[in-house]
């Protein structure tokens, strides 16, 4: 059983909004994956999706595994760093407001 992993460090989305589509795709085959996240009209659908290709294709060209016999073992999510920002609203004042960052990594294994 050999582990192939990929990692996307500083996604542009929240940890929250991703573990909410990591949920969906977790345990599957990447066959299975790869048709939920494709026709889901989330911004983290898509993220997953390209985070996903990326591992299947370290584990077709780097360790010669077949695609058919790939299974999502783990999807991590982790809370990255904020960016913190300002609005400018009536009156002269100043509105702050965070933007948050997410860290990713998909670990396969083989059946």
């Amino acid at each position: 059983m050999t582990q192939v992993t990929a990692t996307l460090k500083y996604a542009l989305l929240s940890d929250k909004k991703l573990n909410l589509i990591a949920d969906l795709v977790r345990g599957k085959k990447v066959k299975e994956a790869f048709n939920l996240l494709e026709h889901m009209p989330k911004k983290g659908a898509r993220i997953l999706y390209k985070l996903l290709k990326s591992a299947t294709a370290n584990a077709v060209t780097n360790d010669k595994l077949a695609l058919d016999d790939l299974k999502i073992e783990r999807i991590e999510i982790g809370r990255g760093p904020k960016i913190k920002r300002v609005r400018f609203v009536s009156r002269s004042r100043i509105s702050h407001y965070e933007k948050y960052r997410a860290y990713v990594k998909v670990v396969l294994t083989t059946k």
